[in-house]
């Protein structure tokens, strides 16, 4: 059974989480209802994955999980509020070591959909701890090999009318890392689904653009899609891109989920080969699931650069996996690689 702490100052969360994982037989849980007694429990025991509610005595919920990274590799999930000061905490929880988020149910008829988030969260989170136990630790046992860029690569990739990144858990910290890489007159524009709910997308655009300076907001339906400009897809709403007499524009559209997702990184890719054909760079990252590997294959399909982020520096190999054994991917790159490239268009 894999080992589970759930820290919220909240009794009656404490007991709900706590009844939510053990009723499905596959985990043991303990509680903490401070900080404090929550780093006393990871000093004594070994867990797989902690739960941290944000607002809590004696310290908020980022600052113990920097406290706990001082001690132990467990996995964490943010209990994060349904709101915009809520999704600016758990982005500051992400960069702090987070593994993901799950949104804490407002409502009663919230819970049911809480629930399904927590088994699933939980779960992949302790899949990727053990991976982490079990992963070779001798250097010369882990080989890095780094994907040559040919001149030949580079000149497709300086016709590219635009970059489309499908993302999902552990993709904030990421693109973070990536956008602030970006040379400062990177003129490609960029679209992204980030699988986020509402209120967090907005929230994420800004963080993302006080970090790194570039024009990065939270995509508008029919604006002309600008040279340099990074378009976040809209929480609840899917993001496509349409060309009109020569120009690109965005559509962000109310249509069903797709693959569970909305927005799905489908419904982006998928467009950007209707609109730019070879013309464009398609790059599917870190997450669960499959989304993205139907909509990237179009993009191959046209001629376009496809692209997956490697196994070694996803937080999780999901989304990526599937378009690889899809074959709809042309190269595998780290992050790092994937800025070089860019860089040089």
């Amino acid at each position: 059974m894999y080992k589970v702490l759930v820290v919220d100052d909240s009794a009656f969360m404490r007991q709900l989480i706590k009844s939510i994982l053990e009723q499905t037989g596959m985990f043991s849980v303990m509680v903490a209802q401070t900080p404090l007694i929550a780093l006393d429990r990871v000093r004594k025991f070994k867990f797989d994955v902690i739960t941290i509610d944000y607002e809590m005595p004696y310290m908020n919920g980022v600052e113990l999980i920097r406290k706990i990274r001082e001690v132990s590799d467990s996995k964490i999930l943010m209990i994060s509020a349904y709101t915009h000061p809520g999704a600016h905490t758990t982005f500051e929880a992400l960069s702090a070591g987070a593994f993901d988020y799950i949104l804490k149910p407002l409502k009663e008829e919230e819970i049911e959909e809480f629930k399904y988030e927590l088994i699933k969260k939980v779960s992949a989170a302790c899949e990727e701890y053990k991976k982490t136990q079990t992963a070779p630790t001798a250097v010369e046992d882990v080989k890095v090999f780094r994907v040559p860029i040919e001149d030949s690569l580079v000149e497709r990739a300086k016709v590219a009318k635009v970059v489309g990144i499908g993302i999902s858990t552990g993709g904030p910290p990421v693109l973070e890392k990536m956008f602030k890489s970006l040379k400062k007159d990177f003129s490609l524009p960029i679209l992204v689904v980030q699988h986020m709910p509402p209120n967090f997308t907005k929230a994420f655009a800004e963080r993302l653009a006080s970090i790194t300076s570039k024009c990065i907001k939270e995509a508008e339906d029919r604006e002309e899609v600008k040279p340099g400009c990074i378009y976040i897809a809209k929480g609840g709403y899917h993001l496509a891109i349409e060309e009109k007499a020569g120009k690109l524009y965005t559509r962000v559209l109310d249509l069903e989920k797709i693959k569970s997702h909305k927005p799905s990184a489908d419904i982006l890719f998928s467009s950007i080969a209707e609109a730019c054909g070879k013309d464009a760079i398609g790059i599917v990252m870190t997450g669960m699931g499959s989304d993205g590997s139907d909509g990237i294959l179009e993009m191959k399909m046209k001629g376009a650069i496809t692209i997956a982020q490697n196994e070694k520096s996803c937080v999780v190999f999901g989304m990526p996996k599937v378009a690889i054994e899809k074959g709809a991917i042309e190269l595998i790159m780290s992050p790092e690689e994937i800025v070089e490239l860019l860089n040089k268009i």
